[in-house]
């Protein structure tokens, strides 16, 4: 990415530094939110063996309208697998950005939601891959994330009742 865009994105978004830590993005986008978006859950997979490594790391971070950073706000899915012998594959679920919303209370507070994916394949024998990408997601002008919330809740309870209802 070129730097002075860099230094532009992160004199606008200063929180992007606390976000990065000592990584290089090679994009910084800024996005709108939707409802796509809060159904999301990140991800988490790392594969390793004696010939290489792949791990792709999706994380969500809040910003508050005070400045706070709730940095890996929403729990990842993932899955960890391995080519050695006697290693065990490992999955766990995680939650929606919508979840995690609700979870730390900020529907009221919330100023933006920021994306960071890390992806690297180094294999021996394979091109060498790495890519670190930066969406930032500013809140719809015609809703509340509180509102969301709301509508959210309500489908799962209609779904609820409709089970329930035989």
């Amino acid at each position: 990415m070129n730097r002075f865009k860099l230094q532009s994105f992160i004199s606008e978004f200063p929180f992007i530094t606390e976000i990065l830590g000592d990584k290089t993005p090679d994009s910084v986008r800024i996005k709108r939110a939707d409802e796509n978006l809060l159904k999301l859950a990140p991800k988490y997979r790392y594969h390793d063996g004696s010939a290489g490594v792949s791990t792709f790391d999706e994380q969500f971070h809040f910003v508050l309208l005070d400045g706070t950073v709730i940095t890996n706000a929403v729990q990842q899915e993932g899955h960890i697998s391995s080519n050695y012998a006697h290693s065990q594959d490992r999955s766990w679920e995680g939650e929606s950005v919508l979840e995690s919303i609700d979870r730390h209370g900020v529907a009221g507070t919330l100023q933006f939601i920021v994306q960071d994916t890390y992806d690297l394949h180094d294999w021996s024998g394979s091109e060498y891959f790495r890519s670190c990408e930066i969406n930032i997601y500013k809140p719809p002008k015609d809703t509340t994330f509180g509102a969301e919330i709301e509508k959210a809740k309500a489908r799962a309870l209609a779904e609820v009742r409709a089970e329930a209802d035989f």
